[in-house]
């Protein structure tokens, strides 16, 4: 049975993470983070020590929030390349989707911290690391199965395939294109396309619904 402790915690987090989708690291403070919650500036005190304290737990809080809507989905698909397809299908424009009312806070955050030094920063860094490292995972599967090219450069794929990311994620939050999502998926589709065995088929368990967004979408020609 949890506790109260744990339930006061577990609404900051949830009260701080939408506050960070939406205003982004700066915009997380105790003071402002215990308007949100209704309580007191102390209150939120007794669970995190400091403002960089409550960024770095909100930023963990994320990777857990995400999870059920990016990963876990994934991991059921069949190995190889259909695995890949979900990650990236839920992984572009997943914050929305979820329910946060700003974009992703790994993405906004490498912005916002690109030239400042500290915990925070170094806690984005260990996050994008490890993500980086999963997709080089799945793109390593798809290349052992015969789905990609034997000879796929993977550690340039997964840099292509985040840099479509960071684009989407200006694109759709910065610029509010309407066209962000589909122009990633075609983005997508031709970083497949040449990744591919040359005369390649689509891989077994491969179909034309694999293609399509995370709406249902299938990416325009």
């Amino acid at each position: 049975m949890r506790n109260a402790a744990e339930t006061t915690r577990e609404r900051i987090l949830r009260h701080g993470l939408a506050l960070m989708s939406r205003e982004g690291l700066a915009g997380v403070t105790l003071g402002v983070l215990a308007e949100r919650v209704g309580m007191s500036k102390s209150g939120v005190f007794a669970h995190f020590r400091s403002k960089e304290d409550v960024q770095i737990g909100l930023l963990g809080h994320m990777t857990e929030f995400a999870a059920p809507h990016i990963v876990e989905p994934a991991l059921r698909e069949p190995e190889g390349l259909p695995r890949l397809e979900a990650l990236v299908r839920n992984w572009l424009g997943w914050a929305e989707r979820a329910g946060l009312p700003g974009g992703c806070p790994v993405a906004a955050g490498m912005f916002e911290l690109d030239d400042v030094e500290g915990p925070v920063r170094d806690k984005i860094v260990a996050m994008e690391v490890y993500w980086r490292g999963l997709l080089g995972q799945l793109v390593r599967e798809a290349v052992e199965l015969g789905h990609l090219r034997a000879d796929l450069d993977g550690d340039q794929f997964v840099w292509d395939l985040c840099g479509i990311y960071l684009s989407h994620h200006a694109s759709s939050r910065f610029l509010r294109d309407p066209a962000a999502d589909s122009r990633a998926h075609r983005a997508f589709r031709a970083l497949l396309d040449h990744a591919r065995p040359i005369g390649g088929e689509r891989a077994s368990g491969e179909s034309e619904d694999s293609m399509r967004d995370a709406h249902g979408n299938a990416p325009q020609s």
